[in-house]
């Protein structure tokens, strides 16, 4: 991420390829690309970007890293904006770099540079030769995680790559790597050992032989977090590598986490690091004399001008101005006062400070969520922190302030100023990219990059067409059509917002589409009436929940506390940062909320019962060994913005059998209930999976009530197995039905069809997957959807929709899936096979809206019949391969030509009839789309028809395979 070559020397795609995490590609993927997912968007919120990098050669070509959504370019300032990354191995990423000499080399590294709950994993360093039109992995493909890659301002052949490693797990290829030969191979120039990797790593720009890294060592499991150790620490190389020295004077004696590095490009003896440390010695240091010799400065001062976006408060200042920062020895630091920066979590009040309580000293942000730091392109004394709020020095780090960036989004990991323009920046955050060309003034929006990272997703029964709740990192809650009248399509306008906060999992009344669910982190839960926009907040407490029988339901056990922000201050009860959340099939004002315990209501949240003791095991983090070892409690951010252990994860009741009930525990438990909550049975082993394990989805067949599905992902541990489950005996034995799912792409969720039982779908890490055998053969489903994660899956069972949340690209359906209950070993060995369908409304389209920039659209669905069919074999010799589509009588409406090419194919009929010939010419329509000339005969009656596959050899027409019937209707307003 660093900017030297770009500060420095300036200022001064095809499917059948795709790597999925070091698989195979799945050649029975190829024969369903064209039954295709739609992208839903939305840009209203955007999501998490890691790195931005401008062309050093054409300021108009930019760049932007998605931490989870893929990565993307634009050729004229971001007026627009393609993927390019979309079919590769990863979509997480860390890192972007332009090769300084040649604009068409590009390097990527994979695999998010933070270290916080929600981050995936990468799979190596890519390389583009041509601009990002086609990519190479070259290697480190176990690295997970990247975050700095420099090239040699001299030789593009001399790259170094930043590895910090595997977050869960110890090993990997961890520690600074260079290439001498264009990245065909790598050595390894600094390791420490399998726990600790490098983050940042800066280089003189007058001797690139010398380099300055930052050794980390950290690791997360289930509710907790190590970020530092001994082995932590700067190092320095005057060789290219071929030896370091440990950097220490002036720096904290004790234990050190996360350093952001920077050097001063004017003069390089001055190097800058934004240092965090045990017992308050954290803070921002610099050298004057190339790192020989450190000195803590940086003091934070009162902020410039106007707050930011959400999150922008802090807490009341103190009554006596705390004592100056000073030097580490200088004074004896406080051993109770463990560093607290800002962060994404913090204590309340605590948002947004970079100092402690006990002096002034600036220590930026939550270093498992930012800690860079920034040397300004124009002027080397100007240093930039993004963390929740964006922190800036202009004397050399000796004193900052928060820059107020009024109506901008929190949470920033990445700065760029513009050389030719000293008032020209774009900033990357949560919210995805922005630009001021007004010295952050004035901002600009890009919400043409749909990067939402949807945790969950939601339907609603709404009408005339159904629509979409997905709840976003760092973007709320958020709602829209799952299709319109206009021709435009879903505009980003079109969306709305119905929660703050981190967003989660939101629900819908299935009878009233305007009451809206919405929840935030650990818990937070509101109601909201989307007539009169009123939100009431109806979290389970100690004033509206009682235990069963109707007595006062008893506090939590003490055991199991998670994040810094789990349990304080009294808090009701233990959630989870994303805590499930479900109506009740039998009920639309029963709803089922976990916490440690399952809670109940009846009347849409007023008031809560619980109805079950603690279900899960109620652990302990803090005597949890990680790395080898139980860490004290002064440990580098000990336990910091991590999630609260020992919740329940996911929850469930069968459609088909009231009070039968499912939980799921990030703790490896799956507890039932066959009497609404008044008993308990514990899963505590499933075969083949590892003790402990976090379950992400329990889920009750609308086929059976015997039957239930969980799917288990043990990532956490560095485990990326998929596992799925299935139980015929309402849990009392389970077996996998993983099948021949990728190895490495762990399981997040799993949906049956309520028709045809052996009919699943699977949401995994690298996208959906699907089987109609029961789970013995999975097949992944990647036509119109990229290499993404996906979280949720959700059946819309009026429509016969799929829809997906992904965690980087925003929403997909997989409209009409009705025709996958048609395929079978046995329909896929004919000839030609037409699938079964739903039925196709009849209405007319409205021209009278448009996207336009700033309000872009993604497609509605083709208007009309959709129809699927196979080809395994194409008619002989020059034989057509027709739609032939009659009344109910048989009389034909409309024939439509189709394709001969092997696979799965989709056509949409427009509902019109033959178009009338053209004056002096014949011949035929041969799309969906209507006639010849611009002419088209009107909208056909609604009523019952009947589609058939056809060959013609001249005049010969010979009907193939099965009708299939379907009617045309009005649509339900």
């Amino acid at each position: 991420m660093k900017r030297l070559h770009f500060f420095i020397f300036l200022g001064l795609a095809a499917l059948a390829n795709v790597i999925v995490s070091g698989q195979n590609p799945d050649p029975r993927a190829d024969r369903f690309d064209e039954f295709a997912f739609r992208p839903l968007g939305p840009g209203l919120t955007s999501g998490r970007i890691s790195d931005i990098e401008v062309d050093p050669k054409n300021p108009s070509v930019w760049y932007a890293a998605a931490s989870s959504g893929n990565l993307w370019k634009t050729e004229n300032r971001g007026n627009t904006w393609m993927p390019i990354f979309d079919d590769s191995g990863s979509f997480s990423l860390g890192a972007v770099v332009v090769d300084p000499k040649d604009s068409n080399i590009v390097w990527l590294g994979t695999g998010e540079n933070n270290n916080q709950r929600s981050v995936s994993f990468g799979d190596g360093i890519y390389k583009s030769i041509d601009a990002g039109k086609t990519w190479k992995r070259m290697g480190l493909e176990n690295s997970e995680h990247i975050q700095n890659i420099l090239v040699d301002p001299r030789n593009s052949n001399v790259v170094y790559v930043s590895a910090i490693g595997p977050l869960w797990s110890a090993g990997g290829d961890r520690g600074l790597y260079k290439t001498t030969d264009g990245g065909q191979t790598w050595k390894a120039v600094l390791t420490i050992s399998p726990d600790t990797g490098v983050t940042d790593v800066v280089m003189d720009p007058k001797k690139p032989d010398t380099l300055y890294a930052a050794a980390l060592q950290r690791r997360r499991a289930v509710g907790q977090l190590i970020g530092g150790g001994p082995e932590s620490g700067i190092y320095k190389t005057t060789d290219g590598g071929v030896k370091w020295t440990k950097l220490s004077k002036g720096l904290p004696s004790v234990e050190m986490g996360r350093v952001g590095l920077g050097i001063n490009w004017r003069s390089p003896n001055v190097v800058y690091a934004l240092v965090t440390a045990q017992r308050g010695q954290g803070g921002f240091f610099r050298s004057e004399d190339a790192g020989a010799s450190w000195t803590r400065l940086g003091r934070e001062a009162a902020e410039e001008g106007g707050r930011g976006g959400r999150g922008a408060g802090r807490s009341d200042a103190p009554s006596q101005p705390p004592p100056p920062c000073a030097p580490i020895g200088a004074a004896p630091p406080n051993p109770s006062q463990p560093d607290q920066p800002s962060g994404e979590e913090q204590p309340e009040g605590g948002r947004g400070r970079g100092r402690g309580a006990f002096d002034d000293c600036y220590r930026g942000g939550d270093p498992g969520y930012y800690n860079e730091i920034i040397v300004d392109a124009n002027d080397p004394e100007t240093i930039w922190s993004p963390q929740t709020q964006m922190f800036r020095s202009q004397d050399g780090g000796r004193t900052w302030k928060q820059v107020g960036m009024q109506g901008v989004h929190v949470d920033h990991h990445d700065i760029l100023a513009d050389p030719r323009d000293r008032n020209h920046y774009l900033i990357a955050n949560d919210g995805g990219l922005y630009e001021t060309y007004d010295n952050f003034q004035t901002f600009r929006h890009f919400t043409n990059l749909p990067l939402s990272q949807f945790y969950r997703i939601a339907t609603d029964n709404a009408r005339p067409f159904y629509n979409v709740c997905g709840g976003a990192q760092d973007n709320g809650s958020i709602c829209g059509p799952s299709r319109t009248l206009n021709r435009a399509g879903i505009r980003t306008s079109d969306w709305y917002t119905v929660g703050g906060g981190d967003g989660f999992q939101p629900r819908v009344d299935p009878e009233d589409p305007n009451i809206v669910y919405a929840q935030s982190q650990e818990g937070a839960l509101q109601r909201l009436d989307l007539r009169t926009g009123q939100s009431v907040g109806i979290r389970p407490s100690a004033a509206n929940t009682a235990a069963p029988g109707g007595a006062v339901a008893p506090p939590p056990p003490a055991g199991g506390q998670g994040g810094q922000t789990g349990g304080r201050g009294g808090r009701f009860g233990r959630w989870q940062w994303d805590s499930p959340l479900i109506v009740s099939p039998h009920s639309s004002r029963r709803l089922y909320y976990g916490g440690e315990r399952l809670y109940r209501s009846d009347n849409r949240g007023d008031s809560w019962t619980a109805v079950s003791p603690d279900l899960t095991r109620n652990l302990d983090r803090t005597k949890i060994p990680i790395m080898g070892k139980v860490w004290p409690p002064d440990s580098v951010a000990y336990m910091q913005a991590t999630t609260t252990l020992s919740t329940i994860t996911t929850v469930d009741e069968s459609p088909l059998l009231e009070g039968l009930l499912m939980v799921g525990t990030d703790d490896g438990l799956v507890q039932i209930s066959e009497d609404a909550g008044k008993n308990w049975r514990k899963v505590e082993q499933f075969p083949g999976v590892p003790q402990f394990s976090y379950v992400t989805d329990v889920y009750a067949s609308p086929r059976s009530a015997d039957t239930m599905f969980v799917t288990i992902n043990n990532y956490q541990r560095g485990d990326f197995k998929p596992y799925v489950m299935k139980s015929t005996d309402r849990g009392r034995t389970w077996s996998s039905i993983s099948g021949d799912l990728p190895a490495r792409s762990g399981a997040w969720s799993i949906v049956q069809d309520h028709v045809d039982g052996n009919l699943l779908f699977a949401g995994l890490e690298w996208g959906v997957y699907f089987t109609t055998d029961g789970g013995t053969s999975w097949t992944r489903l990647r036509g119109g959807m990229p290499t993404t994660q996906a979280r949720d899956l959700e059946i819309q069972k009026h429509a016969n929709d799929l829809v997906v949340a992904s965690f980087g690209r925003g929403a997909y359906v997989l409209d009409d899936y009705t025709a996958l209950r048609d395929v079978t070993a046995e329909t896929l060995k004919q000839d030609v096979a037409l699938f079964q369908l739903r039925d196709a409304y009849l209405f007319n389209e409205l021209g009278q809206v448009r996207a336009a920039w700033g309000d872009p659209s993604t497609p509605n669905p083709p208007f009309g019949a959709v129809f699927t069919y196979n080809v395994n074999k194409a008619p002989d010799g020059d034989a057509k391969l027709v739609l032939i589509v009659g009344d109910d009588t048989g009389k034909p409406v409309r024939r439509l030509d189709l394709s001969r090419d092997p696979g799965v194919h989709r056509m949409a009929w427009n509902l019109r009839g033959e178009a009338p010939q053209a004056q002096g010419g014949q011949g035929r329509g041969g799309g969906g789309g209507g006639g010849r000339g611009g002419q088209q005969a009107p909208l056909v009656e609604a009523g019952r028809y009947r589609a058939q596959l056809a060959k013609i050899a001249g005049e010969t027409i010979t009907p193939v395979g099965e009708v299939r019937m379907f009617n045309v209707v009005p649509l339900t307003r």
